[in-house]
């Protein structure tokens, strides 16, 4: 099982969401800039929205004394029938009407539109505020939504970045122990599932506190009674978010991860598409496909549900808190009489809206939980131990080509591939490593590449241990031509100056030349510009194998690895192209897993490898005139034209 899936079972829900949190306290400081910018568009927005809320008890006090028809029987709703002593709020709410009346008044005789019946200033006087504050809220809503969208994408942008990073700077080592669906699927379901959740929540969080505490202080102002059945509505509310959002984090965290293996199904088909065609594997990949898609719907119901569950619930308390508030209501109008009828209609509209907002929030919470759960993966592998470049190491500024192998041991698990390995390479000469399947070529190369670290010996470059000097320097003078040697889907010139960023267009024709490439490249309508296509799709596997020869040549490196450079050469090609090597290897420390004897007998040093050890080493006249193991190798691949060592 792979550390990310380990994780992802194993951690807890409390846990990822306090990363969570983290990650957005450490956004929050970083883009401090848009966080003051949201609180003050959405500080303006929640006034703007609760505003007209007010402009109810004026309007409705005036309705109602203007109107006998809305009077209750027997009871009169105007202040002579409120108790003798009148309360503090009581005449804080009749200064208001009577403030707002007078204003009102004003207002409407200034601009000449003063209507006979004093009400009317008040309604039209309302209506022009609440227009004003739809205008001015439309602005402020424009800020806060554009502001905050942009905040979360800067959020998730920030995260691919550091994953990015992260992974150019892990071992290899490490990907061979993950599957690549799974690791894209980190990089794009889940970060996109985090940046849908951030966008919708940072669209809430930021503006509905806002719009709850206005509620609060605006009946506060007018009935603080009220304030009672509101802090009993909140919390009934609020509970069902703690015991789903668990397990929302929980089902997303499995959900996401059956998503990856679906990704990775699907990486398989498509990776894989010519073995799959040619075996008649696909009813075999597409079960496997539908099998994984399955169980990603079954978890993602499982998580949709908890969801469900906890915005019924929600409502549900609600509706059990507004029935409390219409009894409440029903009591101090009829029985204390302590409220007037503008008082009413001035309680019910904030605590009907507050639902919305605890609505809001509620969804948030859940697609944060949401988010924590597709962060669980993220950062197993963001703390995965990096590479050893990124601890520094003493300067390489130069690099003659000279490497020693001393006692070097290296196991991919218990059992080892490399077995106290001694060996020693002049700088300048050409090395060839041969040996049968398993003997560990490919592993010696891979950690003279510094690709792996030996567990026990050491290997030197130039006299100093190549694991305190920079890598960076290091690699800066290697250049590696592989046996599928991988090509960018970019144009060719991109191709071939990824060995040295920044060659000339002459020093990349140059390379191409010399790998027997460039007449081709000519021949193409758009040259140089041309598109290879994934993984050099486009071209031919001799085509491919030579572009990867010209971006190694234009490196000029002090160290050339060649797998079997040759090997997807037809003979014409091949021929050509060793000519060319032979002349690209003079100067330079070069190291050649052979396959095709015939290709390096002309070779410096010949190292037959077994088991892990050096069996024989010398000159191809040396090693034959020993009749040993690479005699052998040498007479069964002359007797069997093609058959080669592996």
């Amino acid at each position: 099982m792979s550390n990310i899936r380990a994780v992802t079972e194993t951690q807890d829900p409390r846990a990822d969401f306090r990363a969570l949190l983290r990650r957005l306290w450490a956004a929050l400081v970083r883009y401090k800039g848009m966080v003051v910018a949201m609180l003050c568009f959405g500080f303006l927005e929640a006034a703007f929205t609760k505003l007209p809320f007010v402009l109810v008890k004026p309007l409705m006090s005036e309705m109602a004394a203007s109107n006998p028809a809305t009077l209750i029987p027997s009871q009169t709703w105007v202040v002579p029938m409120l108790p003798k002593e009148v309360s503090l709020t009581d005449r804080l709410s009749d200064e208001f009407n009577a403030g707002f009346r007078a204003m009102a008044n004003d207002l409407m005789q200034a601009f000449g539109f003063g209507f006979e019946h004093t009400g009317m200033n008040v309604v039209v006087v309302c209506g022009v505020i609440a227009a004003l504050c739809g205008l001015m809220g439309a602005v402020t809503i424009y800020f806060v939504q554009t502001i905050s969208r942009l905040f979360a994408i800067r959020i998730v942008a920030d995260l691919r970045g550091e994953l990015a990073r992260h992974f150019l700077n892990l071992p290899v080592r490490y990907f061979g122990k993950q599957r690549m669906g799974e690791l894209i699927s980190k990089v794009t379901n889940d970060t996109q599932v985090m940046q849908r959740s951030f966008e919708l929540a940072s669209d809430n969080i930021f503006v509905d506190p806002m719009m709850i505490l206005g509620n609060v202080v605006v009946l506060a102002w007018f009935v603080p009674q009220a304030l009672i059945v509101l802090a009993l509505m909140v919390p009934i509310m609020v509970i069902p978010l703690y015991r789903q959002g668990r397990r929302v984090s929980k089902r997303s965290s499995k959900s996401l991860q059956a998503m990856g293996e679906t990704t990775e199904s699907l990486n398989q088909i498509l990776t894989g598409i010519r073995t799959v065609k040619s075996f008649q594997l696909e009813q075999a990949m597409l079960s496997d496909f539908e099998a994984s898609t399955a169980t990603f719907l079954q978890r993602a119901q499982h998580m949709l549900r908890a969801k469900g569950r906890s915005m019924a619930q929600t409502f549900v308390s609600y509706q059990f808190g507004f029935g409390v508030l219409l009894v409440m209501l029903g009591y101090v109008v009829l029985i204390e009489r302590t409220i007037g009828f503008d008082d009413v209609a001035l309680v019910i509209m904030p605590l009907a809206t507050t639902y919305q907002h605890v609505k809001r929030l509620t969804r948030s919470y859940h697609v944060l939980m949401e988010s924590a759960g597709a962060l669980r993966g993220i950062e197993a592998i963001l703390q995965e131990p990096l590479d050893h470049d990124t601890q520094g190491g003493r300067p390489l500024p130069k690099v003659r080509g000279e490497i020693d192998l001393r006692d070097v041991v290296f196991a991919y698990g218990d059992e080892p591939v490399l077995r106290g390995l001694d060996l020693h390479i002049e700088a300048g000469k050409t090395v060839a490593l041969v040996g049968e399947s398993g003997s560990g070529k490919t592993t010696t190369v891979d950690l003279i590449q510094r690709f792996h670290e030996p567990q026990r010996g050491a290997i030197l470059i130039d006299g100093q241990d190549l694991r305190e000097v920079r890598l960076a320097d290091y690699r800066a003078h290697t250049a590696v031509v592989s046996q599928q040697s991988f090509l960018f889907n970019t144009t060719i010139r991109a191709n071939i100056e990824y060995g040295k960023p920044g060659a000339s267009q002459a020093a990349i024709e140059s390379a191409a030349k010399a790998a027997n490439i460039h007449d081709f490249i000519v021949s193409l309508p758009q040259g140089y510009d041309t598109i290879v296509g994934e993984r050099g799709g486009n071209l031919s596997g001799g085509q491919q194998q030579r572009l990867a020869i010209a971006r190694a040549i234009v490196r000029d490196p002090a160290i050339l690895f060649l797998d079997e450079a040759t090997s997807a050469l037809d003979s014409e090609n091949e021929r050509l192209v060793q000519k060319a090597l032979d002349g690209v290897r003079k100067g330079r420390t070069s190291i050649v897993i052979a396959h095709r004897l015939s290709t390096i007998v002309g070779a410096d040093l010949i190292v037959v490898l077994e088991k892990g050890r050096v069996a024989e080493a010398g000159t191809h006249e040396q090693l034959f005139a020993k009749n040993g193991a690479y005699r052998r190798m040498f007479d069964a691949y002359s007797a069997g034209g093609s058959a080669r060592p592996e």
